[in-house]
């Protein structure tokens, strides 16, 4: 290959592999450099929210979930038992999440 072939093959090459990193790095961090304080705790709180409302699981759940400095208190009701271990369990697998407070309680169906 000679050279006047070759660095064409080397930019296109570089910005595919630029463009692939940059990708990553917005997957990973979807609101820039923007992730302390208030902004990535609002995120953090929509994210646990969310899980825990659309899990089929906990249905039948009542939840509010509060983040202050990545720690989340998740409170409100459950049916039963599992359902409180499977909420925390699932809040406390987001990344992000330093700690889990437990505010729920158990009230059976009437």
């Amino acid at each position: 290959m000679t050279m006047r072939n070759f660095v064409p093959v080397i930019i296109v090459a570089g910005s595919l592999f630029a463009g692939i990193g940059m990708t990553a790095f917005a997957i990973d961090n979807p609101q820039g450099s923007a992730t302390t304080g208030e902004s990535s705790d609002a995120m953090l709180n929509d994210k646990v929210e969310t899980l825990l409302r659309t899990d089929i699981g906990l249905s039948g759940s009542r939840f509010r979930v509060y983040t202050s400095a990545g720690v989340v208190t998740v409170a409100g009701s459950v049916p039963d038992e599992n359902s409180l271990r499977r909420a925390l369990d699932l809040a406390s697998g987001i990344k992000g999440v330093r700690e889990i407070r437990n505010g729920m309680v158990v009230e059976f169906p009437k």
